[in-house]
């Protein structure tokens, strides 16, 4: 028997999976049905607790090569655990996973009330546990992870250079540039813009990461300093750091967009396109009307989900970057050098 607290007072009885810990977080939901890998090695989740509102989970096993980087949630809770896997791309079950990972979660609690209850009171701190606690523990910042500087190769023809700046990179992210023929070097988020600059390349691309990741001031200037001085795509995390580094307003959302199937409309060219999301942070576009105008907009809330800045060379994106985002960036780079 375990427990999934909420700060609220509202308890689930469910059963332990994963590693057998305690552990406290904010209590999200994603409404992906597929892709419980790539959640749970995204970046954006670290220092979450993650819940499916899909109710079997593990169904198709694990495939390590779905994994998107070494981050991992806080905890994660699914309504049905699926312990008989089928598909020939599996190496293990999902439990097994995240045992090896030291994912503590917990199966068998009505997902879908839960997410009744965060739509209607909004995203909270929740925990699993074996007890029922008197008081949650303080909640604290998630460091971002160090890394070395490492050269991702363009797939067949070098088109372009872009230098990745790692505030929590997903794999996805950069096979999709090395795939339209970007030569990627990746440098830790620490990384002066000084030295950005000394490499020389055609673009700057600051990556997603984890929300919860205390952010300084240094590393907002440090940004800054690149606006304006060479093309820059921001994904996922990156999209409110440069609305930061330009003054504008950020703020935390109700619940979230967390999903494959997120619906954002682009005022360039009029479509809509259906966006892979996790986030739940909030760009207030009017408090960056003199600088760029939003080119996003989620169609389920009107939010902004994608800023263009021309004047500074920059396109800012809250999900990951589809085909169309990447050759509007190519159009904003300009021509080969």
């Amino acid at each position: 028997m375990a427990y999934l607290v909420l700060e609220n007072g509202m308890a689930f009885e469910g059963k332990r999976m994963g590693a057998k810990k305690d552990v406290a977080g904010e209590l999200v939901f994603t409404t992906g049905v597929v892709g419980y890998v790539e959640q749970l090695s995204d970046p954006a989740n670290a220092g979450l607790l993650v819940m499916q509102t899909f109710p079997v989970i593990g169904n198709y096993g694990v495939a390590e090569e779905d994994t998107e980087s070494a981050y991992a949630p806080a905890g994660y809770v699914v309504r049905s655990l699926c312990d008989t896997p089928s598909s020939f791309r599996s190496t293990g079950s999902l439990n097994d996973y995240l045992v090896k990972k030291g994912i503590p979660g917990i199966c068998g609690v009505d997902t879908r009330h839960l997410t009744a209850v965060l739509r209607e009171e909004g995203t909270m701190r929740a925990m699993i546990c074996d007890e029922i606690p008197a008081a949650f523990p303080k909640e604290e910042k998630v460091p971002i992870q160090p890394c070395e500087k490492a050269v991702y190769p363009a797939l067949g023809e070098e088109k372009k250079q872009a230098v990745l700046w790692d505030f929590g990179v997903k794999c996805s992210l950069t096979h999709a540039l090395n795939q339209r023929g970007w030569r990627v070097t990746a440098v830790p988020f620490d990384t002066k813009a000084e030295e950005i600059f000394a490499m020389n390349p055609d673009a700057v691309v600051l990556s997603g990461g984890p929300e919860k990741a205390d952010i300084s001031e240094e590393v907002l200037k440090e940004i800054k300093t690149l606006l304006g001085k060479i093309p820059l795509l921001a994904a996922g995390l990156g999209h409110p750091l440069v609305a930061k580094a330009l003054g504008g307003s950020v703020k935390k959302m109700h619940i979230g967009h967390r999903g494959q199937n997120q619906p954002v409309f682009c005022t360039l060219d009029g479509r809509t396109y259906t966006t892979s999301q996790n986030h739940g942070l909030s760009v207030d576009e009017n408090s960056l009307k003199d600088k760029g105008e939003m080119v996003y907009k989620n169609l389920n809330d009107g939010g902004c989900e994608g800023m263009l800045y021309p004047s500074l060379g920059c396109l800012s994106v809250q999900f990951d970057p589809n085909e169309q985002v990447l050759a509007l960036f190519e159009t904003l780079m300009g021509g080969d050098r």
